[in-house]
């Protein structure tokens, strides 16, 4: 005959509660740890440099809507001021 499901349920639940505080102490060294690390970046002057090449390479005219340029590559259309006059062209993306 089969014991009641029962008398297991304390002794699960010792076994339960020992493991998931085993190496506690370990477990929140190592966060704190991995908190107070100071992250690691490039200096300013590289960072300020990329920066700079980053927004001399942009090119704030390019839509998402894809064209057919004349050697039959697909582009990306552009848009433009030309003359005063905003004008959609066919640009090499």
């Amino acid at each position: 005959m089969r014991p009641p499901a029962t008398s297991l349920l304390p002794a699960f639940a010792k076994t339960y509660e020992d493991d998931r505080h085993r190496d506690e102490g370990r477990r929140h060294a190592d966060r704190r740890a991995l908190l107070e690390t100071r992250t690691q970046r490039p200096s300013v002057p590289a960072r300020l440099r990329a920066a700079i090449l980053a927004i001399a390479r942009r090119d704030h005219s390019l839509t998402d809507y894809p064209c057919r340029l004349p050697d039959g590559s697909i582009g990306r259309v552009a848009v433009i001021q030309q003359n005063g006059d905003w004008t959609l062209t066919c640009r090499v993306a």
